[in-house]
Protein backbone atom coordinates (compact mmCIF):
# COMPACT_ATOMS: atom_id res chain seq x y z
CA UNK A 1 0.00 0.00 0.00
CA UNK A 2 2.71 2.14 0.38
CA UNK A 3 3.94 1.78 -2.60
CA UNK A 4 0.21 2.42 -4.28
CA UNK A 5 0.32 5.80 -2.30
CA UNK A 6 3.26 7.17 -3.91
CA UNK A 7 2.15 6.72 -7.18
CA UNK A 8 0.39 9.76 -9.18
CA UNK A 9 -3.22 10.37 -9.06
CA UNK A 10 -3.70 9.30 -12.81
CA UNK A 11 -1.30 5.59 -12.16
CA UNK A 12 -3.84 5.46 -9.64
CA UNK A 13 -6.75 5.64 -11.56
CA UNK A 14 -5.25 3.44 -14.55
CA UNK A 15 -4.37 0.96 -11.83
CA UNK A 16 -7.51 1.14 -10.58
CA UNK A 17 -9.68 0.89 -13.78
CA UNK A 18 -7.07 -2.02 -15.19
CA UNK A 19 -8.24 -4.18 -12.17
CA UNK A 20 -11.89 -3.39 -12.84
CA UNK A 21 -11.53 -3.88 -16.66
CA UNK A 22 -9.82 -6.97 -16.31
CA UNK A 23 -11.56 -8.68 -13.56
CA UNK A 24 -14.85 -7.95 -15.21
CA UNK A 25 -13.26 -9.50 -18.70
CA UNK A 26 -12.54 -13.01 -16.62
CA UNK A 27 -15.64 -13.04 -14.50
CA UNK A 28 -17.58 -12.31 -17.56
CA UNK A 29 -16.93 -15.22 -18.77
CA UNK A 30 -17.35 -17.51 -16.00
CA UNK A 31 -20.69 -15.65 -15.00
CA UNK A 32 -21.71 -15.67 -18.38
CA UNK A 33 -22.42 -12.28 -18.70
CA UNK A 34 -22.64 -11.69 -22.41
CA UNK A 35 -21.80 -8.05 -22.42
CA UNK A 36 -18.29 -6.46 -22.95
CA UNK A 37 -16.25 -9.62 -23.75
CA UNK A 38 -13.71 -7.01 -25.32
CA UNK A 39 -12.99 -6.04 -21.32
CA UNK A 40 -10.05 -8.98 -21.49
CA UNK A 41 -8.41 -7.84 -24.20
CA UNK A 42 -9.15 -3.89 -23.37
CA UNK A 43 -7.91 -4.49 -19.90
CA UNK A 44 -4.59 -6.38 -21.07
CA UNK A 45 -4.18 -2.71 -23.29
CA UNK A 46 -4.55 -0.68 -19.86
CA UNK A 47 -2.44 -3.13 -17.63
CA UNK A 48 0.61 -2.07 -20.51
CA UNK A 49 -0.71 1.26 -20.15
CA UNK A 50 -0.37 1.37 -16.26
CA UNK A 51 2.93 -0.37 -16.80
CA UNK A 52 4.84 2.43 -19.04
CA UNK A 53 2.80 5.40 -17.24
CA UNK A 54 4.10 3.68 -13.88
CA UNK A 55 7.91 3.41 -15.40
CA UNK A 56 7.56 7.07 -16.80
CA UNK A 57 6.77 8.30 -13.56
CA UNK A 58 9.44 6.32 -11.81
CA UNK A 59 11.89 7.59 -14.85
CA UNK A 60 10.77 11.04 -13.80
CA UNK A 61 11.59 10.19 -9.64
CA UNK A 62 14.82 9.06 -10.73
CA UNK A 63 16.22 11.76 -12.77
CA UNK A 64 15.36 14.15 -10.16
CA UNK A 65 17.36 12.07 -7.76
CA UNK A 66 20.12 11.98 -10.61
CA UNK A 67 19.88 8.21 -10.72
CA UNK A 68 20.09 6.03 -13.74
CA UNK A 69 16.93 4.66 -15.19
CA UNK A 70 18.02 2.29 -17.81
CA UNK A 71 16.33 -1.03 -16.77
CA UNK A 72 13.18 1.83 -16.77
CA UNK A 73 13.76 2.67 -20.48
CA UNK A 74 14.17 -0.82 -21.71
CA UNK A 75 10.97 -1.91 -20.14
CA UNK A 76 9.51 0.88 -21.63
CA UNK A 77 10.91 0.34 -25.18
CA UNK A 78 9.88 -3.40 -25.06
CA UNK A 79 6.73 -2.55 -24.43
CA UNK A 80 5.97 -0.23 -27.01
CA UNK A 81 7.41 -2.55 -29.39
CA UNK A 82 4.66 -4.82 -28.50
CA UNK A 83 2.25 -2.59 -28.33
CA UNK A 84 3.13 -1.73 -31.67
CA UNK A 85 3.20 -5.50 -32.96
CA UNK A 86 -0.28 -6.25 -31.65
CA UNK A 87 -1.68 -2.75 -33.37
CA UNK A 88 0.00 -3.48 -36.67
CA UNK A 89 -1.99 -6.92 -36.39
CA UNK A 90 -5.24 -5.43 -35.84
CA UNK A 91 -4.61 -2.78 -38.97
CA UNK A 92 -3.10 -5.62 -41.40
CA UNK A 93 -4.91 -8.84 -40.41
CA UNK A 94 -8.64 -8.17 -41.61
CA UNK A 95 -6.90 -6.82 -44.98
CA UNK A 96 -5.72 -10.42 -45.32
CA UNK A 97 -7.98 -13.44 -47.32
CA UNK A 98 -7.10 -15.53 -44.04
CA UNK A 99 -9.23 -13.65 -41.99
CA UNK A 100 -11.84 -13.11 -44.49
CA UNK A 101 -12.24 -16.81 -44.95
CA UNK A 102 -12.23 -17.50 -41.17
CA UNK A 103 -14.64 -14.64 -40.44
CA UNK A 104 -17.13 -15.95 -43.21
CA UNK A 105 -16.33 -19.30 -41.57
CA UNK A 106 -17.64 -17.81 -38.02
CA UNK A 107 -20.75 -16.29 -39.38
CA UNK A 108 -21.91 -19.18 -41.36
CA UNK A 109 -21.19 -22.79 -39.66
CA UNK A 110 -23.62 -24.24 -38.29
CA UNK A 111 -22.02 -25.98 -35.31
CA UNK A 112 -21.17 -22.28 -33.79
CA UNK A 113 -24.46 -21.30 -34.40
CA UNK A 114 -26.24 -24.02 -32.67
CA UNK A 115 -23.79 -23.08 -29.83
CA UNK A 116 -23.93 -19.30 -29.70
CA UNK A 117 -27.13 -18.72 -31.95
CA UNK A 118 -27.44 -16.13 -34.70
CA UNK A 119 -23.90 -14.75 -35.12
CA UNK A 120 -23.90 -10.96 -35.31
CA UNK A 121 -20.15 -9.64 -34.96
CA UNK A 122 -16.53 -11.34 -34.55
CA UNK A 123 -13.91 -9.24 -33.31
CA UNK A 124 -10.76 -9.96 -33.72
CA UNK A 125 -8.05 -10.49 -30.44
CA UNK A 126 -4.88 -8.59 -31.56
CA UNK A 127 -3.01 -12.17 -31.00
CA UNK A 128 -2.51 -14.36 -33.34
CA UNK A 129 -0.44 -14.82 -36.37
CA UNK A 130 -0.18 -15.36 -40.19
CA UNK A 131 2.70 -16.83 -42.53
CA UNK A 132 2.45 -17.41 -45.77
CA UNK A 133 5.11 -17.76 -48.53
CA UNK A 134 5.14 -16.88 -52.15
CA UNK A 135 6.56 -18.81 -55.34
CA UNK A 136 6.36 -18.77 -59.31
CA UNK A 137 3.93 -21.96 -58.15
CA UNK A 138 1.34 -19.53 -55.97
CA UNK A 139 1.18 -19.12 -52.57
CA UNK A 140 0.91 -21.39 -49.40
CA UNK A 141 0.32 -20.25 -45.78
CA UNK A 142 -0.83 -21.02 -42.25
CA UNK A 143 -2.42 -18.42 -39.82
CA UNK A 144 -3.88 -18.62 -36.18
CA UNK A 145 -6.28 -16.29 -35.53
CA UNK A 146 -8.14 -15.47 -32.15
CA UNK A 147 -11.99 -14.33 -32.18
CA UNK A 148 -14.89 -13.17 -30.12
CA UNK A 149 -18.35 -14.54 -31.66
CA UNK A 150 -20.67 -12.52 -30.63
CA UNK A 151 -23.87 -14.28 -30.81
CA UNK A 152 -27.81 -14.26 -30.33
CA UNK A 153 -27.61 -16.17 -27.32
CA UNK A 154 -24.46 -16.06 -26.09
CA UNK A 155 -20.73 -15.06 -26.95
CA UNK A 156 -17.38 -17.37 -27.13
CA UNK A 157 -13.91 -17.15 -27.82
CA UNK A 158 -12.68 -19.02 -30.73
CA UNK A 159 -9.37 -20.35 -31.81
CA UNK A 160 -9.44 -20.66 -35.44
CA UNK A 161 -5.88 -22.33 -37.28
CA UNK A 162 -6.18 -21.89 -41.04
CA UNK A 163 -4.02 -23.21 -43.73
CA UNK A 164 -3.61 -22.60 -47.54
CA UNK A 165 -1.60 -24.87 -50.16
CA UNK A 166 -0.99 -23.58 -53.87
CA UNK A 167 -3.99 -23.25 -55.43
CA UNK A 168 -6.56 -22.98 -53.13
CA UNK A 169 -8.20 -21.10 -50.26
CA UNK A 170 -7.48 -20.91 -47.14
CA UNK A 171 -9.50 -23.71 -44.89
CA UNK A 172 -10.06 -23.88 -41.42
CA UNK A 173 -8.23 -27.11 -40.35
CA UNK A 174 -8.74 -26.69 -36.03
CA UNK A 175 -11.73 -25.05 -34.71
CA UNK A 176 -11.02 -24.34 -30.24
Amino acid sequence: MQEFAKLSNLNKVLVRLTIIVLLYGYICRIAGLYFFWESKTIGWLLFFITIISILIQRLKTKKIANKKAVAEKIFIGLILFGLFCQSLIVIIMPQTDAYKSAKQFLITDRVISNEVGSVYDVFLKPVGAISTSSSSAGEIGQADLNFIVKGKNKFKDINLKLTKELDTDWIIVETK
